[in-house]
């Protein structure tokens, strides 16, 4: 089973590998959870938007939008980001885009297991657990070196 890294209208490529591949696979497996085949599609903001209009019916910018595949356990599907919308966040948050860039990957895996982020509370649960895979992420020492940059 793999985790790939495609672009799509987007002249900002992610430079993304061994690291990033680690963190998915951090997740799923703390979640209990096999992989499957994971596809990140990583693109501007122009085609999220036709993504999000055409198949969600909704006219706005998001940064990430998933199409799920998984079977049971086994997590599959294809996951749109926005590098444009990644970097945008990481100045409104004011953490490094590498930081942003790994939250939104992990928000992606969550709604392919499962998480949904449509209430309050269900929103407030699934940022509680990006954030303690960001943590992970850190134990592990993905953030350093050239991986999680544009």
């Amino acid at each position: 089973m793999k985790v790939s890294f495609n672009y799509l209208d987007t002249d900002k490529r992610p430079i993304l590998g061994a690291k990033a591949r680690k963190l998915i696979q951090t997740v799923l497996f703390t979640e209990g959870k096999k992989l499957g085949e994971i596809n990140f599609i990583f693109t501007s903001n122009k085609a999220v938007l036709e993504i999000n209009k055409n198949y969600l019916k909704h006219n706005y910018f998001t940064d990430v939008i998933t199409f799920n595949n998984s079977v049971k356990y086994r997590i599959s599907g294809d996951i749109y980001i926005s590098i444009d919308q990644v970097v945008i966040n990481a100045v409104h948050f004011k953490v490094s885009i590498g930081e942003e860039l790994a939250r939104v990957m992990i928000h992606g895996v969550l709604h392919l297991i499962g998480y949904t982020d449509d209430k309050r509370i269900a929103r407030e649960g699934m940022r509680a657990r990006e954030d303690f895979f960001i943590s992970k992420g850190v134990e592990l020492d993905l953030f350093s070196g050239n991986e999680f940059k544009l």
